[in-house]
């Protein structure tokens, strides 16, 4: 049995869509699999009527609408813990399924029999692959992540950055450190044994640190293009600088956590200045949002960090 956890904030128009989506493609799994199915949504306190549209639009999905948000983690681990599949499969409500998309991730995983957890291609509207997996941070790896290097033509073909940016390395399957949250298929047992993601964390990085848990735990992530999915990435991003400063203070939660005492201190330093220089290169650029975005990012590090 699939397992369909979808956790949705004031994404009305994106979930719909989702959701239609979905059913074709779970038509055509069960037909070709022979397996059952269910589809959860969590309404995550959504400002707008979208609860009581699938309601009554989707009379096969089980809806819980939460009167708070509860973030990201928290609310995917809520839906897991409800299902009751054998696959589980985490589904952004901006992320559209094709017809064969779940049957074909199903080839994958029965056929790939050492694979826990893994994410399928992800890409764009208009068909262009879009940057879904990388490896875990470390001090090196951030570095070159806050000064652009992993980005620079050769490098970005190697190096095994936090975000792998050569789009040349999605066009085969691979082993890898993390997938992005966007689509997520996995094993029931690998959220039995981890307790699924993290809810300290609110927003951004959760995925990567499950993963890493996961790993440690035993269990393989893979990156497979066997099979597609369409990701609007951020339906629910109402703000750059949120963005960017939840994603910094996810790394400095992940280094609390998981490193040295040595590294803690010296993160917060390469994140400063990092976010500094890419203010001032995209400042330069002529790119407002973008300086302003990764100008927060000092900000947010002198306030949470050095005013303690």
């Amino acid at each position: 049995m699939l397992s369909v956890v979808i956790v949705t904030y004031n994404a009305r128009k994106a979930v719909h869509k989702c959701l239609l989506s979905l059913k074709k493609s779970l038509d055509i799994f069960e037909k070709k699999t022979g397996e059952k199915w269910e589809t959860i949504v969590i309404d995550n306190a959504s400002i707008e009527p979208v609860a009581r549209e699938i309601a009554q639009k989707y009379p096969w999905v089980r809806l819980i609408k939460n009167d708070v948000n509860t973030g990201f983690a928290a609310a995917n681990n809520q839906g897991m813990k409800m299902a009751s599949g054998e696959w589980l499969l985490l589904l952004n409500p901006d992320a559209f399924v094709f017809p064969e998309t779940l049957s074909e991730m199903h080839r994958f995983m029965k056929t790939r029999k050492e694979a826990d957890m893994a994410g399928c291609q992800l890409v764009y509207p208009d068909g262009t692959i879009q940057q879904s997996w990388g490896f875990f941070p470390t001090l090196l790896r951030i570095v070159l992540f806050m000064s652009f290097i992993d980005n620079l033509p050769v490098i970005r073909k190697h190096a095994d950055a936090i975000h792998v940016r050569d789009l040349s390395r999605y066009r085969h399957t691979q082993e890898t450190d993390w997938v992005t949250g966007a689509f997520i298929w996995l094993k029931s047992q690998v959220f039995e044994k981890t307790g699924g993601l993290d809810e300290k964390y609110f927003m951004y990085g959760e995925e990567m640190e499950w993963m890493y848990r996961a790993k440690k735990a035993g269990f393989k992530i893979f990156y497979t293009p066997v099979t597609k999915c369409i990701h609007l990435k951020g339906a629910s991003i109402q703000s750059l600088v949120k963005a960017f400063t939840s994603e910094v203070k996810g790394y400095l939660y992940w280094f609390d956590k998981h490193n040295a005492p040595w590294e803690r201190m010296v993160l917060p330093w390469i994140l400063m200045a990092g976010g500094g220089f890419k203010a001032l290169a995209w400042s330069i650029a002529g790119r407002r949002e973008m300086a302003e975005a990764n100008a927060a990012i000092t900000k947010e590090i002198l306030r949470t960090v050095f005013q303690k």
